[in-house]
């Protein structure tokens, strides 16, 4: 059986890594979205031209020659993104270190110190963008025992696992030895390689892979050793990608020629000119094939892997505490005279209990006052022993954890073929208006909006036909709204559709910012809206002209409602004016203006409540501040 990978490997990212830094002192240009989950940065670099770096963050990153597909819009993220890094000059790289994580450090001469961005290609996935060291933009915020990440939080990569590319071969035996699973499971989850990588190092070793990773590790250790320096070398500096289908269908994609799909049955490979245009069309095809969800499998091993990283977080420093201390105690016995010189010369104490601070070899060593050399050895050599106590309790419940990411590992990799299948039975083809905004009305007519003024633009020019009518609000800079005309034979709608429409268009624009509670807007029909102006006067990107009598609409509450429509089986999440879910949906919040200083909060409140991403979250929300109650 052949099992498709669903993100990138260690070794993806590193190709990429390598990718990226063939592009020299390139400049971004702009960013943009390519769907819900997926954004690319556009840069130019000196005699290469424009390229695209796209990322889908949890899975995959690519560095392309051109993109298609871009939305309209600009989600709350890529326009964050626009505005810290456009103009910004890549700098450098950074090893991946047997990571799935790409960082990247630009400069830009109104930044106040580097601006590094940060991508995580496992579990749930995050991008983020530093600058001076603190956070500046993060996708989704989280936080942990000893690591934040989000905005004004300092800037730190994920826990660092063991380094499979640097890990001698004693380390190997060693990890191999502890291990109580068979030895692909122990190099998928202990040296953090992944089920189809640690299948590829498994069959360039030529020695099994189903047998107990501590039988006979001290000669397989040299074998797994030498296939991940093969590995690294064959990525090259520039690398070639290799796509292989099974019957037609992309089951991996890797920067070198696989050995573990060699000569199996219906298996054919196409070489590409560059890893990041196999990788782009491999995730896409899976994307087509695969719904955007999270299986409960999926997010059950994304949250053994972050426990996973707060273990290995938590024994790194237990094993570094320990250490210094017992440092510590062995200088100031080894160096008794001059230790006790320094305390004889230090001066008065200024606060109570302040401690002498002597420095031996380059290492500060605070020493209490008052109290003998030999006393102060010794209790460091107790509190070292407590350490190395917490550590073997740390380094049981890694192994734990290991051995748990194992068994979870071998059931995704039994179960994905059933998996698969599910997923493409209850894909969903998404409706063309989705990528602006929408909603259905009462009567069942559908309205949909721009989201800026390209939107605004493109949605008169595209969708509105005759028969529909055009809504704004009486506020400069509102959306432009359009309400269409049902198909034939069904039933048209009334002025209940266009008041709807035209509170919804008020909650979009200014006046929600200003926290009005009313405000007023009108509708008129398709041909008395163009960019026909007065003679001479100048029409704006995204607005227009409106010629004749307008219906207008006073005094509409500053009010939306959150819900859940359904649309073909699948629950879809709306916003719209509370009686437009009447009969159609299920309003489950009453949103109405409020302090822009507590919005991050609400946001919050609602992620949590509602289980949507907070990205999502944002491309319903209106700007400004948010109140909401249970509806």
């Amino acid at each position: 059986m052949v099992v498709g990978k669903d993100r990138f490997t260690s070794v993806d990212s590193l190709a990429v890594a390598r990718e990226l830094r063939t592009l020299g002192r390139a400049h971004v240009d702009k960013a943009f979205d390519l769907g819900p989950d997926r954004l690319a940065l556009t840069v130019r670099a000196s005699g290469v031209g424009k390229r695209a770096l796209v990322i889908r963050p949890g899975q995959y990153a690519a560095v392309l020659e051109t993109v298609a597909d871009r939305d309209e819009g600009l989600s709350p993220l890529a326009k964050e993104l626009r505005r810290v890094l456009s103009g910004a000059a890549l700098v450098s790289v950074a090893d991946p270190g047997g990571e799935r994580y790409l960082e990247v450090e630009f400069s830009r001469g109104d930044a106040d110190g580097p601006l590094t961005m940060g991508a995580e290609l496992f579990g749930a996935g995050n991008l983020l963008v530093a600058r001076g060291g603190n956070l500046v933009v993060v996708a989704h915020p989280k936080t942990w025992s000893n690591r934040a990440v989000r905005v004004g939080a300092p800037y730190s990569r994920p826990p660092v696992r063991v380094d499979p590319f640097r890990l001698d071969v004693p380390g190997i035996e060693t990890l191999l030895r502890a291990s109580r699973t068979d030895r692909t499971s122990t190099l998928a989850a202990r040296l953090g390689l992944g089920g189809p990588l640690a299948e590829e190092v498994v069959t360039r070793t030529g020695l099994g892979g189903e047998r107990p990773a501590m039988s006979e590790p001290e000669e397989f250790a040299p074998l797994v050793h030498r296939a991940l320096t093969d590995l690294g070398a064959e990525v090259g500096d520039r690398p070639t990608g290799y796509l292989y289908s099974l019957d037609g269908t992309p089951v991996d994609v890797t920067p070198f020629e696989s050995r573990r799909l060699a000569g199996r049955t219906g298996i054919t490979v196409e070489a590409t000119g560059t890893f990041s245009e196999a990788a782009h069309r491999y995730f896409d095809a899976r994307a087509e094939r695969v719904a955007p969800t999270v299986s409960a499998a999926d997010g059950k091993r994304a949250e053994w892997e972050r426990q996973r990283h707060q273990q290995e977080t938590a024994v790194g420093e237990l094993r570094a505490q320990a250490a210094g201390l017992t440092r510590q105690a062995d200088l100031l016995l080894a160096h008794f005279p001059e230790v006790e010189s320094q305390i004889r010369a230090a001066a008065p104490a200024e606060t109570e209990n302040e401690p002498v601070v002597v420095t031996v070899e380059d290492l500060a060593i605070p020493v209490p006052r008052g109290r003998s050399i030999r006393s102060v050895a010794q209790s460091r050599y107790d509190e070292a022993k407590k350490a190395q106590a917490k550590l073997a309790g740390a380094v049981a419940a890694l192994a734990q954890s290991d051995d748990r990411l194992a068994e979870q590992l071998r059931a995704i990799l039994a179960e994905a073929p059933m998996a698969t299948a599910a997923a493409a039975a209850r894909r969903r083809s998404p409706n063309w208006f989705e990528r602006y905004r929408w909603f259905h009305s009462s009567e069942g007519i559908l309205v949909i909006g721009g989201r800026d003024a390209a939107s605004n633009d493109l949605i008169v020019r595209r969708y509105l036909n005759p028969g529909d009518k055009y809504v704004h609000a009486d506020i400069h800079g509102a959306p432009s709204v359009i309400v269409k005309h049902p198909a034939p034979g069904e039933p048209s709608g009334t002025e209940v559709t266009l008041e709807e429409a035209a509170q919804w268009g008020i909650a979009f624009s200014k006046a929600w910012r200003a926290g009005l509670a009313s405000a007023s807007a009108f509708a008129v029909e398709a041909d008395q809206v163009s960019k026909a102006g007065a003679s001479g006067e100048f029409v704006p990107r995204g607005a227009w002209v409106i010629h004749g009598t307008k219906t207008v609409f006073k005094d509409l509450p500053t009010e939306l409602g959150l819900g859940t429509v359904d649309d073909r089986g699948d629950t879809l999440w709306v916003i719209a004016p509370p009686r437009a879910f009447t009969g159609r949906g299920t309003m489950l919040y009453r949103l109405t203006p409020g302090p822009e200083r507590d919005r991050a909060e609400r946001e919050v409140e609602l992620v949590r409540e509602t289980g949507l991403s907070r990205d999502r979250l944002q491309s319903l929300l209106p700007s400004g501040g948010i109140a909401y109650r249970r509806a």
